[in-house]
């Protein structure tokens, strides 16, 4: 028989067997899925124009970037609140939220992500873990000093924090 004749039925059975990707939403729902705050993880994603073309590293990539973003955000509210008090318990602890929040904007993100990029994931989650830590600090802080409370834009951002970190760290686990 002419091989013309049996080179559609090869292409179709070839194409038929070819292994199936996800991409764009249904990766996102997929990887978000994982997570302990898939709502979370979805809109975070989807927020970056980005995750719709990104594979599973990628997504982890954006994750990493929208929580070195919030770290930055939160870090310049807690300076925000440090200038406007005049209150020296609250600043004290202020002052302990302060650090917390540096080191995650300005080293455990930076190098999450740089760890990432060359596919060193056990740096990657150490530092995400390290930054994990910051609001449970920042909180802490508040009750050992009586009588001072946490105000209450700081400790939604806190919550925050701690659901977008953890989010982040649980798409580094499932990478590898």
């Amino acid at each position: 028989m002419n091989f013309l004749a049996w080179l559609p039925l090869f292409l179709l059975v070839n194409f038929l067997h070819q292994p199936t990707t996800l991409v764009g939403a249904d990766l996102i729902q997929e990887t978000c899925q994982k997570t302990r705050y898939p709502a979370l993880c979805v809109k975070t994603l989807k927020s970056n124009p980005r995750s719709s073309t990104a594979n599973v590293k990628g997504l982890v990539h954006i994750m990493l970037e929208a929580n070195l973003a919030n770290s930055k955000l939160t870090l310049a509210t807690v300076s925000k609140l440090l200038k406007e008090s005049s209150d020296k318990a609250l600043k004290k602890c202020l002052d302990v939220c302060a650090e917390e929040y540096d080191t995650a904007a300005n080293d455990d993100f930076p190098t999450a992500i740089q760890s990432l990029e060359i596919n060193d994931l056990g740096t990657a989650k150490i530092h995400v873990s390290a930054a994990f830590d910051a609001p449970g600090n920042c909180r802490d802080t508040f009750s050992e000093v009586p009588g001072v409370q946490a105000p209450p834009d700081l400790s939604k951002l806190n919550d925050y924090f701690e659901q977008l970190s953890v989010t982040a760290l649980i798409m580094l686990n499932n990478l590898g």
